[in-house]
């Protein structure tokens, strides 16, 4: 009798400490394990529930415990393992947990994360915070083309829109950010926009009243090209008589090359001459006036120059000429 009482309480404890592990898997309670309560404030928490689990990069670090709304605001409170360590600027984002419409907290670091870790019982603020999109919204813009669209096919854009979006509210909302700065600036530049249509329509207006400009000038280059077209047979055939007497040329040339050669030499030795005489040349050319001018006077001596001169060179009459 002792021994199966023995036996009986050995069962009971090992099926109540196999029941407590099962509520600890399923209801993911770890009595052992260190936690902490840290806080999120949400613009919109929609569809968070307590038990809801908290996440980073996909792994489970803790769940929600509590929610209340403050100011018009959501403060979840999230209990979140003891070994995980977050930056005082770390980002809480809402989001997408199944199709189901449940949702997870999803804890990501920024792109510059802060070296002060997050005190246990501090609060994310509402800045570092992306709350879950809002499909109603989508859906009732949808609503005149789903009303005309058959159900299985609005199932179907339904799971790949939910498939587009899971994961990525804090892209949408970016995107939705940069259109509202890129709206802000517009407006910003509205008066420049403004001149600038203004400044198009009088080009149009300039354009319009010289079209007829226009097309008289489009006109005459068509023209032109006709006759370029025309003249194409003659412009050919005068590229052809040049190709044939560059071909001709160049055999004058390739046949007379060792005359050329020759004159060349010739040349060149001529002006070794001149340069090598170039002193004497330069003092003749500098007296040149002087001996002209000298010239010209005795020529006004009429019949005495040219005695002078015959008497100058005597053995000219024989046809000896003057020496030097």
């Amino acid at each position: 009798m002792r021994s199966t009482a023995i036996k009986l309480g050995i069962f009971t404890v090992f099926t109540i400490l196999i029941t407590f592990a099962l509520a600890g898997i399923i209801g993911k309670l770890s009595p052992f394990d260190s936690t902490y309560h840290v806080k999120a404030v949400f613009t919109d928490a929609t569809g968070i529930l307590n038990g809801d689990p908290v996440k980073i990069a996909g792994v489970d670090v803790g769940k929600v415990v509590s929610f209340e709304v403050t100011g018009g605001e959501a403060v979840i409170t999230m209990e979140v393992s003891g070994d995980t360590d977050l930056p005082d600027n770390v980002i809480a984002e809402i989001k997408f947990r199944n199709l189901l419409g449940q949702r997870i907290v999803n804890l990501a670091e920024p792109e510059d994360p802060s070296s002060t870790p997050l005190e246990p019982g501090g609060t994310i603020p509402v800045e570092n915070t992306r709350p879950a999109l809002d499909l109603s919204v989508v859906f009732n813009n949808l609503r005149p083309l789903i009303q005309s669209t058959n159900p299985e096919e609005i199932n179907l854009v339904s799971r790949a829109i939910l498939e587009v979006f899971k994961g990525r509210e804090g892209d949408v909302a970016k995107i939705l950010g940069n259109i509202g700065e890129v709206t802000q600036e517009l407006a910003d530049k509205d008066q420049r926009l403004a001149r600038l249509i203004t400044n198009l329509d009088r080009l149009t207006e300039v354009l319009n009243g010289e079209a007829g400009n226009i097309r008289g000038g489009i006109n005459r280059f068509g023209e032109l090209m006709e006759a370029l077209a025309q003249t194409t047979p003659t412009i050919e055939r005068v590229v052809d008589q040049l190709d044939d007497a560059s071909s001709r040329f160049g055999n004058i040339l390739l046949k007379n090359r060792a005359n050329l050669d020759s004159e060349l030499d010739d040349l060149n030795t001529i002006l070794g001459i001149i340069e090598d005489e170039l002193g004497p040349l330069d003092t003749i050319a500098k007296n040149l006036k002087e001996v002209l001018l000298a010239t010209a006077r005795s020529q006004s001596y009429g019949k005495w120059w040219n005695l002078y001169v015959v008497n100058l060179c005597p053995e000219a009459s024989g046809n000896a000429g003057c020496e030097s």
